[in-house]
């Protein structure tokens, strides 16, 4: 509270000191005008109603953490068990056995030399495509070259050889026929008849003879050639070249183990064409299996694609010591991303899938939901699909017959949802539930 407090002008006459006592009196007037702070003040309405608020949610807040604090104990959320809407192939649903193994080649060779020699061309990378008869690699043979014009020389001699001693033959005939006409009208001798019949005779032979040598240096010249064309390496089949396992420069042995003895192959062909799954069966299941059964196959390094298979062999030959039968799955559809030693899974499908039409409804995907979460009301069908730890109702419209515990989902779903199986009596939309670990 403010004292009050009586002022007088200082300008009025009536106020006005003596001369000697104006300073004095005016510091005492100032010295009493102060508030005096010791008296309480009053509160504001706003103040006090604000004080009452703060309370309030401080009150509030504490009862609602002790009731999330208490809700489990109050009122237990139902405890239920889950499980995932998956996108899958329909070959991937209707899988009777599923073995895993890798991609080979059924025409794979690594190819060598027939001789040993020096590597002096290689006109083939990896990823090179080749055709039968294609050039692979060629060895050095100048010296064969060499060899081979020395008895294209030596036929065109014998060739000569040949017209001489087809000249003297001519020769040896006509000299034999005038003999035998003097001889005839008596007036020839015996000893002239047997010289004309020698000679033609031993020009016969001269004549069979060159003809023998001819033939003998023709056969030269194809041994030549045949031992040049074995200084190069070609390919066996149409494929691709897989490896290099030699370079320009390097000598090759047919048959080599290592550097000491020289390598044994230039490049590894594989037809990429043909590929198939090596992949092995427990004994159990080999009773599910039969030859021709069609199959889908997954390659990891491929997962956006489902490839056509089909079981091309059983090999009749078991490993007693893992209890295994080795099996191998051709790929009828391969494309340029496959390629041997990758890893891959075949799904050995029904029978009713070994049409071209089974086929190619095995390769589509589609959204496959647990029958067990499939509830029906009337007509409606639909799944409680959990949303953090709250159920939301989702009707839904199924196609086709359940297989291996699971039913095709038409909409309603996407995929990757989860959903309750086996859902508790009364189970409401908007519910909170707790899931099994």
């Amino acid at each position: 509270m403010v004292r009050s407090v009586s002022m007088t002008p200082l300008n009025s006459p009536a106020a006005s000191p003596p001369a000697g006592l104006k300073s004095s009196s005016l510091h005492g007037e100032l010295s009493a005008l102060r508030i005096d702070r010791s008296a309480p003040r009053p509160r504001s309405a706003a103040a006090t109603l604000g004080w009452f608020m703060l309370i309030v949610l401080l009150l509030g807040g504490a009862v609602g953490a002790g009731y999330w604090a208490l809700q489990d104990r109050l009122f237990p959320a139902p405890l239920v068990k889950t499980d995932s809407v998956r996108i899958m192939t329909l070959g991937q649903v209707s899988t009777q056995l599923t073995a895993t193994g890798y991609l080979e080649s059924r025409l794979q060779a690594a190819v060598g030399a027939k001789v040993p020699g020096r590597i002096a061309r290689l006109p083939v990378v990896e990823g090179t495509k080749v055709k039968t008869g294609d050039v692979l690699a060629e060895l050095e043979h100048a010296d064969m070259d060499a060899a081979l014009a020395s008895r294209k020389v030596a036929v065109t001699l014998a060739e000569a050889q040949i017209a001489e001693a087809q000249f003297n033959l001519t020769q040896a005939e006509r000299d034999l026929a005038r003999e035998r006409n003097v001889f005839a009208r008596k007036a020839g001798t015996d000893a002239g008849l047997e010289r004309a019949e020698t000679t033609y005779n031993a020009a016969q032979a001269v004549l069979h003879a060159r003809q023998a040598a001819l033939e003998a240096a023709k056969s030269a010249v194809v041994e030549a050639e045949e031992a040049i064309k074995n200084m190069f390496i070609f390919a066996p089949f149409d494929g691709t070249v897989i490896t290099k396992d030699a370079e320009q420069g390097e000598s090759i042995m047919p048959g080599g183990m290592g550097v000491g003895s020289g390598r044994g192959s230039v490049i590894t062909l594989a037809n990429l064409n043909e590929l198939e799954v090596d992949t092995d069966v427990k004994e159990d299941y080999l009773g599910q299996l039969r030859k021709g059964q069609p199959a889908q196959v997954v390659v990891d390094a491929v997962p956006d694609r489902r490839y056509k298979g089909r079981l091309r062999e059983i090999i009749p030959m078991g490993d007693r010591t893992r209890g295994i039968v080795k099996v191998k799955v051709s790929i009828l559809d391969p494309d340029e991303r496959l390629f041997p030693e990758l890893s891959a899974t075949v799904n050995f499908l029904p029978d009713s899938a070994g049409t071209e039409e089974g086929a190619n409804q095995a390769l589509l995907k589609g959204v496959f939901a647990p029958i067990a979460a499939v509830q029906e009301q009337g007509d409606e069908k639909f799944v409680w699909v959990l949303e953090q730890d709250v159920v939301r109702r989702t009707t839904i419209q199924t196609e086709g017959e359940p297989h291996d515990g699971l039913v095709a989902v038409k909409n309603g779903l996407i995929g990757g949802e989860r959903v309750v199986t086996g859902p508790p009596a009364g189970l409401k939309d908007g519910d909170r539930v707790k899931t099994e670990e």
